[in-house]
């Protein structure tokens, strides 16, 4: 698959999963699954115009296989995203065994006034999602806007009794606190 069937099948994808399962007539189970051939075949009937026929079970395999953040999982033929969701569902996410000293979020420039005052919140998400890469923040930055890289003293988040989950290779908070921005990158 090139890379243009691939970028545009792993978004759609991340949308269905994520935040709009039931407008697509599919239905998540508490832990976010839904069959994977149900998830194909639901993108090939309800995208028929934008052909999307070519969007098979070995095609889905080959995006979550080479997906560098780790964004689906697929379990006895059922699939889900890891992390993300803003519909309800209950991953019950391990706790970060190790994590390094620091890591990173992305977000905009324009962002960055609220958070200083506010901390990171996951806003529509169950979570706010870090990294240990900072090319990975950088490019989630840009998603939003003029990107910025926070950096998150993971030891104040452990001194709050913030829990660190990990969630596919990213890491999972419910909130971190403004004292925990340590630096921000451009």
């Amino acid at each position: 698959m090139d890379r243009v069937r691939r970028e545009r099948l792993s978004k759609l994808m991340s949308g269905i999963l994520r935040h709009f399962p039931e407008q697509i007539g599919l239905h998540l189970d508490d832990e976010g699954f839904v069959g994977l051939d149900e998830l194909v075949e639901a993108i090939k009937y309800r995208w028929k115009g934008a052909d999307y026929s070519w969007v098979t079970v070995d095609s889905i395999r080959e995006i979550i296989e080479s997906d560098p953040r780790g964004r689906f999982e697929i379990v006895d033929g059922r699939i889900r995203a890891v992390y993300g969701h803003s519909v309800r569902v209950r991953i019950r996410y391990p706790l970060a065994k190790r994590y390094p000293r620091f890591l990173y979020h992305g977000t905009s420039r324009d962002r960055l006034n609220s958070i200083l005052k506010r901390g990171i919140l996951p806003m529509r998400r169950l979570y706010v999602h870090l990294t240990d890469d900072r090319g990975v923040a950088l490019n989630i930055g840009r998603r939003h806007g003029e990107p910025i890289v926070l950096v998150i003293d993971t030891s104040i988040l452990v001194k709050t009794s913030i829990k660190i989950f990990r969630g596919g290779r990213m890491y999972l908070v419910k909130w971190v606190p403004p004292e925990a921005i340590r630096e921000v990158l451009d």
